[in-house]
């Protein structure tokens, strides 16, 4: 999966077991077929409105106003809780209808959300290392 791809992933089961229609952004993935995501939200109550990185936040995100890239509305690509998905999950969504690709956030971006996700406080050193292997180009 490639860095920056936007995912609508249709019934995305969270850690507390409830499921809800979500946005994911890759951020990086392993050879062993696990993919790193975060969520998004076009809620922004714990969020800022300016542009970009805000990962010293109480709630690290990265901010997205509407339509400066495949986001209709403004969107935060939440940076303080990560998932690792089977690759092969994701390509069983896709094939079912599940899962659907929305768009690429372009290497620029990417590799932004990238750099702003690794100033987290919650990010792990193997989540790190994931993206560290996976940067966008320049």
């Amino acid at each position: 999966m490639t860095p920056g791809t936007v995912y609508l992933h249709k019934d995305f089961l969270f850690a507390d077991g409830t499921t809800k229609d979500k946005y994911l952004v890759v951020l990086g993935n392993l050879k062993n077929g696990i993919v790193l995501v975060a969520k998004t939200t076009s809620q922004g109550h714990h969020y800022r409105n300016d542009f970009g990185c805000q990962s010293g936040n109480r709630f690290a995100a990265f901010f997205f106003p509407a339509n400066s890239t495949c986001f209709q509305k403004n969107t935060w690509v939440c940076l303080s809780d990560f998932y690792e998905i089977s690759e092969n999950k994701l390509t069983q969504g896709l094939a079912t209808g599940d899962v659907f690709r929305i768009g690429h956030l372009g290497n620029m971006f990417t590799r932004d959300v990238q750099f702003c996700a690794k100033g987290s406080d919650d990010i792990s050193e193997a989540q790190e290392s994931m993206i560290d292997g996976s940067l966008a180009p320049r």
